[in-house]
């Protein structure tokens, strides 16, 4: 139902109070339980439900925010007091109430951190104003959540004038935010602020295994959402569901593996760069000895199927070392070839074919007989006179970091190999 301005007032005088609901909040390291948010439901005489989003719309337009505030800080530190817990409440303020000193006391006089005061960005509240604000609050110890962050114009400048503890994401950023780039984007922007700024990022709506995976790949510290639970009455032994748990705890050992995997990488890049580099500088080195050395670490990072460096001659593109294969036969002008479309074209061809055969069928056998489905050719130097190839058994192996590597190796070979015909 909806109240108008005379029956927010008479409520305020009338015996007021709300119904609480808690929604627990995850850390999404672990899955564990690190605080909730409070959501409070205000309840006529006769304790029948109020709509309370018309509630607090009508309270805050008509100048009553902050008595209602108020009460609900006052209904809060009365919990804990019955309820001392070791993490910490949050509940939506109207930004004027931060002004107000009984609600500074209030807050003041509880645990530390106990109590974290949500200020919506959509609040029409300006930075140079609450700066000042937010520096007392702070002082008197007050822990700060910027909610609804997204939503609004300002949003940045609200961010450097709160200088916030948590940034809650707004749900309609979070929402299937697996299918959207765009979203992807700004989440993984906001998460690389929160570490330069020291705020922790809190996903706020999380309904589905995939916004919740996504939020953890983007370095999401925190999630809240019906996917762990909804809000209900306070019960101190809630858990988030097991399998929860485990989807989180199995994607953090994933994607530690992968970040070991990737450093490992490096590392295995780092050595073969730094030998190739020696082998270059060798001023006695001939240009064959500085194609091999080059060809070699190109082998050894990329480990392809196989791999061929071609120079063009008169009649066609003659192999002038290969690596995984003995590949000696000449590609004439006129045969249909990646490798003499890459050539003339003076542009990379890449070939990502799909496979009907099922891997688990593939034998050594099989594999040596069949035909590369992944093919990359590179060319060498302007005007081209030579490529670069190199290939894979499997469907769609040339991620963007290979061909990287392999198009940085045909630009070092065009710098340190001359178009020298005695390379065949």
């Amino acid at each position: 139902m909806s109240l108008p301005v005379v029956d927010i007032a008479q409520w305020l005088y009338s015996e007021p109070q709300f119904d609480l609901a808690f929604q627990p909040l995850l850390a999404l390291s672990s899955g564990n339980i690190i605080g909730f948010e409070v959501l409070t439901r205000p309840v006529d005489r006769n304790h029948r439900s109020l709509l309370a989003e018309s509630f607090f719309h009508e309270a805050s337009i008509q100048g009553h925010a902050v008595a209602v505030d108020r009460l609900i800080v006052r209904q809060i530190t009365q919990f804990l007091q019955g309820h001392p817990l070791s993490y910490p409440l949050f509940i939506n303020l109207h930004p004027d109430s931060l002004t107000d000193p009984d609600i500074q006391s209030m807050v003041g006089s509880s645990q530390h951190g106990a109590i974290v005061i949500e200020i919506t960005e959509r609040g029409n509240w300006f930075g140079d104003i609450v700066e000042p604000v937010m520096q007392t609050f702070r002082n008197q110890g007050g822990t700060v959540a910027l909610d609804d962050f997204g939503t609004g114009y300002s949003g940045l400048e609200k961010l450097v004038a709160v200088r916030p503890n948590f940034v809650k994401l707004d749900r309609s950023i979070i929402a299937q935010c697996h299918m959207y780039p765009v979203k992807r984007n700004l989440i993984a922007s906001v998460s690389h602020m929160a570490e330069f700024l020291g705020f922790q990022l809190i996903a706020e709506g999380i309904e589905t295994r995939e916004e919740l995976l996504t939020c953890i790949d983007l370095g999401v510290a925190i999630g809240q959402g019906y996917y762990f639970a909804r809000p209900s009455a306070w019960n101190p032994g809630v858990q988030a569901p097991n399998h929860v748990i485990h989807e989180i705890q199995r994607r953090q050992n994933e994607l530690l593996e992968s970040s070991a995997q990737n450093l490992m990488a490096w590392d295995s890049f780092r050595l073969h760069w730094s030998l190739l580099m020696e082998s270059l500088a060798d001023p006695h080195a001939t240009p064959h000895e500085r194609l091999m050395a080059i060809m070699a670490s190109t082998f050894r990072l990329l480990q392809p199927t196989a791999m061929t460096f071609l120079r063009a001659t008169k009649k066609g593109l003659a192999p002038v070392f290969s690596l995984g294969h003995s590949y000696q036969d000449l590609i004439v002008w006129d045969q249909p070839s990646f490798a003499v479309r890459a050539f003339r074209e003076n542009s990379p061809v890449v070939l990502q074919k799909t496979s009907d055969t099922p891997e688990e069928l593939y034998g050594p056998v099989m594999k040596s007989l069949n035909a590369p489905e992944s093919i990359a050719i590179f060319p060498i130097g302007r005007p081209t006179w030579a490529v670069i190839g190199a290939d894979y058994m499997g469907a769609f192996s040339w991620s963007e970091s290979r061909l990287q590597v392999l198009r940085g190796m045909a630009h070092l070979l065009s710098v340190v190999i001359p178009n020298d015909p005695y390379l065949t």
